[in-house]
């Protein structure tokens, strides 16, 4: 077997026990290794163990297998320090990824997965698996919600902060975020524009979860609801960021045919979405797992295309005004009610 062949077997069977490392890394992640090693000197294994109340022996294992994926180093005689990569599983790292870490791995996902191929036969995974749909299950577990919030306000792209300086909303005066979890994107943008204010519409549950100092001093408020049943009226702006890849077309539709209900015609809507690439040799390949996620967690629900948006916004009375890349792996689509 040649070299290149060599190469191609191992990187497929890594690819094929990938499964095995993103557990470990989760394992450090909830436990808060990286957090525990200081950037600029190592630490002691049996230390390190003290601290998290864990035995030494196991720790070294995971650790050693880590490091093997460049993930940490360790000696021979188990003192462990950073590397590039484990530094980013710090809380205190731009970008982290400690976040990701913890909620790709989440009972509630990995078991779905369990059920990938109920997707091929027009089921949805995790309903398979759970014997409830993706939102009734993090209603039902709280501490899965919560970690999906913070995991959606760290999204190690720097999203919230790309969306704030890709759009000019200095003459914005209020903003509702639908599915706006706990409200990053609009602290980031309030952050910017001095007299924009903004409501976060969500879930009940959702809503309940943000505490008051994360509301801006006031130019934040609250509301919880269903998209599905009408959205607060008169808004100059409705952003959805990243809420419509979680659906199939027609209740995408619906959640659009909502929000023009709830527009003037001069408020605008912003979809905040990844746009699919149709070919794989020049798309991200994040974007791919995340459509295939989408496919685990909602059935049909998917990443689209700008064409298959700009079908979507039209059949529910919008113009597709303009599409504004960001530094982010999202783009903005801007539409005006018909």
């Amino acid at each position: 077997m040649s070299g290149g062949d060599d190469d191609d077997q191992l990187g497929l069977d890594l690819l094929i026990r990938g499964f095995q490392v993103s557990r470990i890394i989760r394992l450090v992640a909830d436990l808060e290794i990286a957090d525990r090693i200081d950037p600029e000197r190592p630490t002691n294994i049996a230390g390190l163990a003290d601290a998290c109340g864990v035995l030494a022996e196991p720790l070294l294992r995971a650790l050693r297998a880590l490091a093997a994926f460049g993930i940490f180093r360790v000696d021979a005689e188990g003192t462990v320090s950073h590397t590039p990569r484990s530094l980013l599983l710090r809380t205190d790292t731009p970008d982290s990824l400690h976040h990701s870490a913890r909620f790709w791995t989440t009972r509630g996902s990995w078991r779905a997965w369990e059920f990938l191929e109920a997707a091929l036969h027009g089921k949805v995974p995790h309903e398979e698996a759970w014997g409830t749909d993706r939102f009734g299950y993090l209603s039902d577990n709280p501490a899965e919600g919560r970690l999906f919030d913070a995991f959606m306000a760290n999204f190690p792209d720097d999203r919230h902060n790309a969306l704030a300086a890709a759009y000019d909303f200095s003459n914005v005066g209020l903003i509702v975020d639908v599915g706006g979890g706990n409200g990053e994107s609009l602290r980031r943008i309030i952050a910017r524009h001095a007299g924009v204010r903004g409501i976060v519409f969500d879930r009940p549950e959702v809503i309940a979860a943000i505490p008051s100092e994360m509301l801006a001093g006031g130019r934040i408020t609250t509301q919880a609801g269903s998209f599905f049943d009408g959205l607060p009226p008169g808004a100059d702006r409705y952003m959805l960021i990243r809420v419509l890849h979680d659906w199939p077309d027609e209740d995408a539709r619906r959640i659009l045919q909502s929000c023009r209900a709830a527009m003037s015609d001069d408020s605008r809507l912003l979809i905040v979405e990844a746009l699919m690439e149709p070919d794989p040799s020049v798309g991200s390949r994040t974007e791919y797992l995340i459509d295939m996620q989408m496919m685990a967690m909602f059935g049909r629900a998917r990443e689209r295309t700008q064409s298959e948006y700009g079908g979507l916004l039209a059949e529910a009375g919008f113009d597709l005004v303009k599409v504004s890349p960001t530094a982010s792996s999202v783009s903005i689509m801007e539409a005006a009610p018909r």
